[in-house]
């Protein structure tokens, strides 16, 4: 698509009856599996809500787990379909299953790593006799494995699936305007695929080097440039989607801290991996409220709508890469947002109903 058609379609869209149309843009944010499978719920209920009402968003920004769910929307597919096709299961190319993420030597490889990882502790574990454990670590540093899974399978997985449904796996195709972020893990900064130097880059692999969670995945390399989670030092990208020249943005954040009710278990008796889980969580959640504190007064004229799942026991809760809980994530992404919906999200349907398109005369 030419720069001209581009620019055509965006300037046609932006007028009805003389006036400019809002423009209305989709933030997502990550979770990895599970808070994906939250997002597709969350969408499919927003989409049953307007009842063809409304219309669809003008651009989509998605950060890991977000990045693969926006650039399927992005690309026409519907968050109800995709609903259908993860809730029963169907043998599609778009039905996320293990095979999506984890290749079938993918545990080999993690085992390897893993004895690499000790070995290099072994090796050096005099130093922590003599001196601390810090000091072993670090002596350590250029033996142990950049991470322990790797993202061929994920960038693979996309790459199939938009060629088998006919999709577009180029930034400059797309219908829309998808944005996806990911971190130069050498310069220590964001990056942005589909703008600029990036917007050549395969829709696959951007999707990929938005998702390499450091030290679960091993870092996505780009043109010799490596990439990881685009979630590191950012939540939810917002600022992507004003900068755009969005009027509304929504912004979808699955993974908030959950609250022991005094009932169950705490969060130190569930173990290590539980209190990372709960502190990864809390430090996104503070990021994305302050971050959206400071767009508020850099975009005044922006609306900005925040959803998030009840801070209640839910199935997002656990590892978000588990497959075990991803159906009723989903579901509970669906049957949560329903009731967001009828109650605080009366007022993004609002402004997605006013901003759906009339004919030009």
């Amino acid at each position: 698509m030419t720069l001209f058609r581009r620019a055509s379609i965006f300037w046609q869209s932006r007028r009805f009856w003389g006036k400019a149309r809002p423009r209305i843009a989709l933030a997502l944010g990550g979770g990895g599996v599970i808070g994906g499978m939250y997002e597709v719920g969350a969408l499919a209920a927003l989409e049953e809500r307007l009842n063809g009402e409304g219309r669809g968003f003008d651009v989509y920004v998605g950060c890991s787990a977000g990045s693969v769910v926006a650039s399927l929307l992005a690309n026409g597919v519907r968050a109800r379909d995709l609903y259908r096709i993860l809730d029963q299961d169907l043998d599609d190319p778009l039905n996320f299953r293990r095979g999506a993420v984890f290749a079938p030597d993918s545990f080999r490889q993690a085992a390897s790593r893993f004895g690499r990882m000790m070995w290099a502790f072994g090796k050096n574990a005099v130093t922590a006799v003599r001196g601390s454990i810090p000091d072993m670590l670090a002596r350590a540093e250029r033996d142990l494995p950049p991470g322990f899974f790797s993202l061929v399978a994920l960038e693979r997985f996309m790459r199939q699936g938009f060629e088998a449904k006919g999709l577009t796996n180029s930034f400059p195709n797309l219908p829309r305007t998808l944005l996806i972020p990911a971190i130069d893990l050498d310069r220590a900064e964001r990056a942005v695929f589909g703008q600029g130097a990036l917007c050549d880059v395969p829709i696959s692999q951007a999707v990929a080097a938005s998702s390499a969670i450091p030290g679960f995945f091993e870092p996505y390399t780009i043109g010799g440039r490596d990439y990881v989670d685009g979630g590191v030092g950012f939540s939810g990208h917002a600022d992507l989607a004003a900068e755009a020249g969005a009027d509304v943005v929504f912004v979808v954040h699955p993974l908030v801290p959950n609250l022991c009710d005094g009932e169950g278990a705490t969060m130190r008796s569930r173990g290590l991996w539980t209190i990372m889980e709960q502190a990864s969580r809390i430090y996104g959640q503070n990021l994305l409220q302050l971050g959206l504190t400071t767009l508020a007064v850099r975009f005044p004229r922006t609306a900005f709508f925040l959803l998030e799942p009840p801070r209640t026991k839910s199935p997002l809760f656990g590892p978000s890469m588990g497959f075990e809980a991803a159906r009723a994530a989903l579901r509970f992404g669906y049957s949560s947002t329903l009731a967001w919906l009828a109650t605080e999200g009366e007022g993004l349907i609002r402004r997605l109903v006013a901003g759906a398109p009339v004919p030009v005369p």
